[in-house]
C-alpha cells in the first residue's frame, strides 16, 4: 500500500491555509461550523496578530473552552512553515496547561474531537482530518509528531520546568484557569515567548486581585502602556446563557451587584474579596423584623446546635437551641426558615462530661430534637457519648466536600456553604435571632463574630471562608456562636416534627418556659 502524501504537498491544503491563516473568525464559521459571539468576535479579531498577547477575564458559559479548542486547531492547521533567519522551519507548536490540568484539558479535548467529527461527517475535508492524528495527550499532523502538535503542560505549583525551553516560531502558548496558576509560570512563559509569531492566551475567571492574570488586566495591559490585550466575556451576552440561569444566579449571590455574580456572570474581578461574608445592616434588618417566621400549625422541629470549645478557660463550648423548617435552600419552593430560640449554654468552664451532662438536660426538656455537633476534636468524643446515650446525633464534618452538584460548583467545603446559605437566609429574612435571650456581653459576642468572617472566592469562583488559624493570625476571635447557628444551613440535614408544632401555642409557650428555666439554672456555668 503506498504511503499516505504529505499534507504540504497537497495543493488544496495550500489553498486552505491562504484562505484561513489570517482569519480565525471565518475558520470557526466555515470550517468548525460555529457561529461566534460577539465576546467570541472580539477575540477572533485580535488573536489573528502574530504577537498576540490576549488576557480574557470570563464568566460561566460564554463559550470559552469552545473557542480555545477551535483556535488550538486553527493554529495547527493554518501555520505550517516559517522563513527566518535564513531556514525553513516546518510545523507549529501548541502547549495548553492550567492549575488543574485534567479538568480543564479534558473539556478543550473534547470540544477538538467533536469539531473534527463534525467535519468529517460533511467529507469535504477528509484529506485534512486523515492526516490530523488526536491522542490523549497530543494532536498532532502525520508524519511531524515532534515538529507540528497540540500537547498539554503541567502548571502546578513547582512544575514551570514543563514549559521552559519550549521555541518555535509558529507557538502558541494557552493558560486556562489563569488565577490558579502560580507567577512562577508566567515567568518562564514570558521568557519563552520571543519569536514573532508566538501567541499568547491566558483566561479564567476574576477571582482573585492578585497575582500575573490579575496584573495583566491592569498594570501590565495595553491602556497602562503594557502588552496584554484585555477582554471581558459577559455571560449576560452569551446566546446560549438562558435568561432563567441568570436569575438562579443573581437570586443566589445576592442581586447584580454582589461579588459572587460581578465574577461568575459579568466577567469582573473581586475587587472586595477581602470583605466580611455578613454585615452590621443585615443583622440589624433582621432584629427590626417582628412578624413571627414560623406560622402555628406549620411543621417544625428542634435542632441543637453544638460547638466544643477545648475547655480549661481558653475555648466556649457552645449550644444554641433552634426551630426550623423547609429543607430546601432560598431557591427552592420551601425554603430553609430558622428561629434561634437562645444561647442556653456559652461555657468555658467545664469538661466534655459535665457539658455531656448538661446537653442531655435540655434533650430531655424537648420532643424529637436533633443535635448538630462539631465532630473535630473534642467534639468526637461527645458524639460517641450521646449517642451511646440515643440521642439522635448528626455528626459536623464541615471540612468535607459538599454533596450536592450545584454546591460542589459554588463552595470549597461545607463549612463554606453552610455560611453562604445562612446569609442568603439573612438576606431573604429567613432567620430570626432571640436577642432578648443575650445577655449584653453575649449580644457583643455574637454581633462580634457575626460581622468578623473574612471570606475570598478561589480561582475556581468557590467561596472559601478563612481558616480559624488565619483569622487568629489577624487578631479575630473564634466564631463559636456563629458556627452553631451555621450549622442550621447544613447541607442534607433534616429535622424531625415536634410534638408541639400541632400542640398549639400554649404548650409550645410552656415547653419554652422550661427550656428557659434550664437556661437560667445553669447560669453559673454560663461566661
Amino acid at each position: 500500500m503506498a504511503a499516505r502524501r504529505s499534507i504540504l504537498d497537497l495543493p488544496a491544503y495550500h489553498s486552505f491555509v491562504e484562505r484561513y491563516a489570517t482569519n480565525f473568525e471565518l475558520f470557526c464559521y466555515e470550517v468548525a461550523g460555529l457561529a461566534l459571539s460577539e465576546d467570541q468576535q472580539d477575540f477572533a479579531h485580535v488573536i489573528v496578530d502574530p504577537r498576540a498577547k490576549v488576557s480574557v477575564v470570563s464568566g460561566t458559559g460564554t463559550g470559552k473552552t469552545t473557542e480555545i479548542a477551535q483556535l488550538l486547531l486553527w493554529h495547527l492547521w493554518c501555520h505550517p512553515v516559517a522563513y527566518y533567519d535564513g531556514k525553513l522551519e516546518i510545523g507549529s507548536n501548541a502547549y495548553i496547561g492550567a492549575s488543574s490540568l485534567q479538568q480543564v484539558t479534558d473539556g478543550v479535548w473534547k470540544e477538538m474531537n467533536d469539531t473534527i467529527q463534525r467535519i468529517k461527517m460533511t467529507g469535504h475535508l477528509n484529506w485534512l482530518i486523515q492526516r490530523t492524528q488526536m491522542k490523549a495527550e497530543r494532536v498532532f499532523i502525520q508524519g511531524y509528531k515532534d515538529q507540528w502538535f497540540i500537547t498539554k503542560v503541567a502548571m502546578a505549583k513547582g512544575q514551570s520546568i514543563s514549559i521552559a525551553g519550549k521555541h518555535r516560531y509558529w507557538q502558541l502558548i494557552v493558560v486556562d484557569e489563569a488565577a490558579g496558576v502560580q507567577d512562577e509560570h508566567f515567568n518562564v512563559i514570558n521568557g519563552t515567548q520571543t519569536q514573532d509569531g508566538n501567541r499568547t492566551v491566558l483566561l479564567s475567571q476574576g477571582a482573585k486581585t492578585t497575582g500575573f492574570f490579575y496584573d495583566s488586566h491592569h498594570n501590565l495591559s495595553l491602556a497602562n502602556d503594557g502588552d496584554w490585550v484585555n477582554l471581558c466575556f459577559n455571560s449576560e451576552r452569551a446566546p446560549h446563557v438562558s435568561v432563567e440561569y441568570l436569575r438562579s444566579i443573581a437570586l443566589q449571590a445576592g442581586g447584580r451587584d454582589s461579588v459572587e455574580y460581578r465574577v461568575r456572570v459579568l466577567g469582573k474581578f473581586a475587587e472586595n474579596e477581602e470583605l466580611n461574608l455578613i454585615h452590621r445592616r443585615m443583622i440589624d434588618a433582621i432584629y427590626n423584623e417582628k412578624s413571627q417566621l414560623i406560622e402555628d400549625g406549620e411543621p417544625w422541629g428542634w435542632f441543637m446546635l453544638v460547638d466544643v470549645g477545648a475547655g480549661e478557660y481558653r475555648d466556649y463550648s457552645v449550644c444554641t437551641l433552634a426551630r426550623v423548617t423547609g429543607d430546601d435552600d432560598i431557591t427552592g419552593p420551601n425554603p430553609r426558615r430558622v428561629e434561634y430560640v437562645g444561647i442556653p449554654l456559652h461555657i468555658n468552664t467545664t469538661t466534655v462530661a459535665k457539658f455531656k451532662g448538661l446537653l442531655l438536660e435540655i434533650y430531655g426538656e424537648l420532643s424529637n430534637a436533633r443535635m448538630l455537633i462539631d465532630s473535630g476534636g473534642n467534639g468526637l468524643e461527645l458524639c460517641k457519648a450521646l449517642e451511646d446515650e440515643g440521642v439522635d446525633v448528626h455528626r459536623v464534618r464541615w471540612g468535607d466536600p459538599c454533596f450536592k452538584k450545584e454546591n460542589k460548583k459554588r463552595f470549597v467545603n461545607l463549612r463554606a456553604q453552610c455560611y453562604v446559605h445562612l446569609r442568603d437566609a439573612m438576606r431573604q429574612k429567613n432567620v430570626r435571632f432571640a436577642y432578648k435571650e443575650m445577655s449584653p456581653a453575649l449580644r457583643a459576642s455574637f454581633i462580634y463574630q457575626a460581622t468578623h468572617l473574612p471570606y475570598f472566592f478561589t480561582e475556581k469562583v468557590q467561596y472559601q471562608m478563612m481558616k480559624k488559624e488565619d483569622m487568629r493570625k489577624q487578631g479575630i476571635k473564634s466564631p463559636d456562636i456563629m458556627d452553631t447557628k451555621a450549622f442550621a444551613f447544613l447541607e442534607g440535614v433534616h429535622y424531625n416534627v415536634s410534638e408541639a408544632a400541632f400542640a398549639g401555642g400554649t404548650k409550645k409557650d410552656k415547653r419554652k418556659e422550661r427550656m428557659l428555666a434550664a437556661k437560667k439554672k445553669m447560669m453559673g456555668e454560663v461566661a
